[in-house]
C-alpha cells in the first residue's frame, strides 16, 4: 500500500515524538536514580566547601569527623547530616536557607552554598 507524503510525514513525526519522549523519560530516571551517588562530585568544590565550613560553621558543628554523632551541645556533626536517611542536595539547600532558632542566619552566594553542600555530601559513608 502506498502512503501519501503527508501520511508518511505524520508517521515519521509520531515516531520522532515517541523517541524524544523515551529519551526524556530515560534522562529523568537516570537523574533521579544516579544523582545521589554523583552529587558530591558534580555539585561544587569540596575543598572550597571545607574552607567555608571551617570559617562559618566550625564554631558550632564538628565539620571534620567522619563518624556520625553530635557535638557535646547536641549540634549535629556534618557527618551526621551527610548520613541522615533521605538527605539530598535539595534538602540541604532548603535546610541551609531556612532560619533555625539556634543557628545564625548565614547567607551564602549560590556557588559557596554548592561548595559547602559538596563538602557535606563528601562525608557520606559508602
Amino acid at each position: 500500500m502506498l502512503m501519501s507524503r503527508s501520511a508518511t510525514d505524520g508517521v515519521m513525526w509520531g515516531m520522532l515524538k515517541a523517541n524524544y519522549a523515551r529519551a526524556a523519560w530515560t534522562g529523568l530516571c537516570l537523574a533521579v536514580f544516579a544523582g545521589g551517588s554523583l552529587q558530591a562530585d558534580e555539585l561544587g568544590d569540596i575543598v572550597s566547601g571545607f574552607q567555608l565550613a571551617a570559617q562559618h560553621c566550625a564554631g558550632c558543628h564538628d565539620i571534620k569527623t567522619r563518624n556520625p554523632m553530635t557535638t557535646g551541645s547536641g549540634v549535629p556533626t556534618f557527618a551526621t547530616v551527610a548520613n541522615t536517611a533521605g538527605i539530598t542536595r535539595t534538602s540541604l539547600v532548603v535546610w541551609m536557607q531556612t532560619s533555625h532558632p539556634d543557628m545564625p542566619d548565614l547567607i551564602l552566594q549560590p556557588q559557596d552554598l554548592d561548595n559547602v553542600i559538596a563538602y557535606i555530601l563528601s562525608l557520606r559513608k559508602n
